[in-house]
């Protein structure tokens, strides 16, 4: 393994002209850059006044400044980038492409798929061979083309898509932007289930099927278009095959079977159970997190006593260094993540519970249905947390809650049957 470092400033510019193989680019908290590769010759690696170049023709491991500025021209294997904090410019990549922890990125053309989790700002990627799989976006998510299927969740600003499979995601709109996606499959979007938006439907299936808590019906026509709350931002969808499009705490015939009284001593106050649940979930994760503290500092103290050179020992305490960070960074991610995935599913009980209640079909004990719940929790593919478990679990002991409301509240988030 061939290693090569050079000095840098804390935001430099990388240009990598061409990797022939793999290409791995990883941030870390340096103002120097190290190339790591198999070839032991013909690797370009040098600095120039506005920026650095790197040109390899086999596999490649790169380290950077987290807010360097970075533009790659080709890569001929697959792609991965991470803990990158500064502009992403891919001009063209053959292989997959995985995206982790970055800032905004532009992406010509990838000959694979494409999968990317938070991106802190717009996503770009023009084409698009295979399947395109995006969560997690703060900006804008836009592509020209997309060969496989799409799977889309928590873009927070506008989305324009055209997939020549199926199309799967969940969408917030917000009013200043604007919503376009296309598949040549299937598709099934999830809304909350209040906005206002003028929703555009195309099915060439002539099969759209709408089910929102105050509008539910199935249709055999090839357009249609309605109106959601007071209209205006512009949702477009078009499908050649079915279009299913589902509020997000659209509820079946409501069972009383699967009522239970939910009253904590908090009234008709679900927000302050959100955030006794959100306290005790960082209070766990900052355990954690301490107990990852401890051991890396006995592990510090074991490689001083080992009698390491100097070098090789700043290097691996700056390793720990940056593991230390990265741990802290996912605990509060992880702690933000929590909080606003419970925060939605008691927004959803909550807004069922007014509904029932204007409806005339609750009495005036605050309850919740189990299939709302159910409902909220099935909408969502992640799986029941160890935090949210715990949370529960916390309110049994200090006497909140019964074991029965327990079991039921767990079933209920478990997307389970009774």
């Amino acid at each position: 393994m061939v290693q090569k470092t050079l000095e840098l400033g804390e935001t430099p510019k990388i240009t990598i002209e061409n990797i022939a193989g793999d290409l791995h680019v990883k941030g870390w908290k340096r103002t120097e850059a190290l190339i790591k590769t198999t070839c032991e010759n013909q690797v370009v690696f040098e600095q120039g006044d506005q920026e650095t170049k790197i040109d390899c023709p086999e596999d490649c491991i790169v380290y950077v400044p987290h807010d360097a500025v970075l533009q790659v021209k080709q890569v001929g294997g697959s792609a991965r980038f991470r803990a990158l904090g500064g502009t992403l410019e891919i001009g063209k990549i053959r292989g997959p492409l995985i995206l982790r922890d970055v800032g905004s990125v532009e992406v010509g053309t990838i000959g694979g798929e494409l999968s990317a989790k938070r991106v802190r700002g717009d996503l770009q990627a023009k084409n698009v061979a295979g399947n395109a799989n995006i969560r997690d976006i703060d900006g804008q998510f836009h592509t020209d083309s997309i060969g496989g299927n799409l799977r889309l969740g928590d873009v927070s600003g506008g989305i324009s898509a055209v997939a020549g499979g199926n199309a799967k995601m969940s969408i917030a709109p917000v009013p200043w932007q604007a919503y376009s996606v296309s598949a040549g499959g299937n598709l099934r979007c999830q809304l909350p289930a209040e906005l206002n938006a003028d929703i555009s439907l195309s099915s060439g299936a002539k099969s759209i099927r709408i089910k929102m808590p105050d509008h539910s019906e199935n249709i055999r026509l090839e357009t249609y278009t309605f109106e959601v709350g007071e209209g205006g931002t512009p949702i477009n969808l078009a499908a050649s095959g079915k279009i299913d499009l589902i509020g997000l705490d659209a509820d079946e015939e409501a069972s009383e079977d699967f009522d239970f009284n939910f009253d904590f001593g908090f009234g008709e106050d679900f927000s302050n159970m959100a955030e006794d649940i959100t306290r005790q979930a960082a209070q766990h994760m900052e355990t954690h997190l301490k107990s990852l503290e401890t051991h890396l500092s006995g592990l510090s103290k074991t490689l001083e006593d080992a009698g390491l050179s100097e070098e090789r020992s700043k290097e691996i305490h700056a390793r720990l260094e940056d593991a230390r960070e990265r741990a802290s960074q996912r605990t509060q991610e992880a702690v933000k993540r929590a909080q606003t995935k419970l925060e939605r599913k008691l927004a959803a009980a909550q807004r069922k519970v007014a509904r029932e209640a204007r409806r005339g079909a609750r009495t005036k004990t605050m309850s919740i249905d189990i299939d709302a719940l159910r409902a909220s929790k099935q909408s969502s593919s992640d799986p029941v947390t160890d935090e949210e478990r715990m949370m529960i679990l916390q309110m049994l002991q200090e006497n909140k809650i019964s074991v029965e409301q327990a079991e039921e509240l767990l079933s209920a988030l478990e997307g389970k049957n009774s």
